[in-house]
């Protein structure tokens, strides 16, 4: 039986051999377009070194895998449509953050408070330029390579602190290692800036306090879930969202039908009870005639009797 997310430990140093992984190796690399004498580009495939995940270049793609992949695109349409309607909030994917005037990592998914024109589409984010840091960083560690969650577990917590990020938070996607669990790590600055670990709560969920966000894992462990801090209200994924889209349009076409049937069977019985009235009407039509029939023929009758009986007499 799989342990509960707040009854297990962060694995710092745990066996990279993955049920989910398809390579022998799972080791993560880095390709790059590399312009070759006389003219021409070339892909090029290289091992990810420190510096080479620390600095990218612009264009740079690292093979983390599927998994990786759809898990920052679930991330960045969840946090990015619960953000977009909050002035100045921007979400960055997989853009590198220039912490001095070249250098930068490209951090997983960012959340950014006070950027002066949100809707601008960026290849990169200039700290000095923006005059503001993220307000909260989120890295996916690599399910394969050790060496990779090392650079995420270690030297990005140290590059993080000393840039001055509020808060970095690390996501250990399902592998053997973990039971087969997503799990949290998170750090917060503290008033000396240096990093100190979040504390889970009782459901091993994590508060961010620069987003307002909770971050926690599903029962069954295969599905991160971010909630409203103030309101405890679940952020909905897009397929779910597009679920009770379809939920709502096959209920008011429901509704529709049956407002449809309602008002069909009002204007039947509607009907019905005009003929019925109209009939009733020409029944009461029908027999004031025929009593008034019935009235002029005794009437006739009673002066042809009294008409008779003068004639009688006069006959004598």
């Amino acid at each position: 039986m799989a342990k509960p997310a707040h009854e297990m430990s962060w694995l710092e140093d745990s066996d990279p051999d993955l049920e989910l992984q398809d390579e022998e190796d799972g080791e993560v690399m880095l390709q790059r377009w590399v312009e070759r004498p006389g003219g021409g580009f070339e892909l090029v495939e290289m091992p990810l070194t420190l510096e080479l995940y620390l600095n990218p270049r612009l264009g740079d793609k690292m093979t983390q895998g599927e998994l990786h992949a759809d898990l920052l695109a679930e991330l960045k349409e969840l946090l990015g449509r619960y953000f977009k309607p909050q002035l100045g909030v921007k979400v960055l994917m997989d853009v590198k953050h220039l912490v001095s005037p070249r250098r930068g990592p490209s951090p997983d998914i960012s959340i950014v408070r006070g950027v002066r024109n949100p809707g601008r589409k960026l290849t990169s984010f200039n700290i000095a330029k923006e005059g503001v840091v993220p307000s909260l960083v989120i890295e996916v560690v690599s399910p394969t390579d050790a060496r990779v969650r090392k650079m995420d577990e270690v030297d990005k917590v140290k590059l993080y602190e000393r840039v001055g990020i509020p808060e970095y938070i690390l996501v250990d996607p399902p592998r053997q290692a973990n039971d087969h669990r997503f799990l949290f790590k998170g750090y917060r600055l503290d008033r000396l800036r240096r990093y100190q670990r979040i504390e889970p709560d009782a459901q091993g969920r994590l508060l961010s306090e620069a987003t307002e966000l909770i971050f926690g894992v599903s029962i069954e462990g295969q599905r991160i879930e971010v909630f409203n801090a103030r309101t405890g209200e679940r952020l909905e994924s897009p397929a779910e969202v597009e679920i009770a889209r379809k939920a709502a349009e096959e209920r008011a076409t429901r509704e529709a039908k049956r407002a449809i049937r309602e008002t069909t069977a009002r204007k039947v019985a509607e009907e019905r009870a005009t003929r019925e009235e109209l009939a009733r009407k020409a029944a009461e039509e029908r027999a004031k005639g025929a009593e008034e029939s019935r009235k002029a023929a005794e009437k006739e009758l009673a002066r042809l009797r009294v008409q008779i009986e003068r004639l009688k007499k006069s006959a004598r």
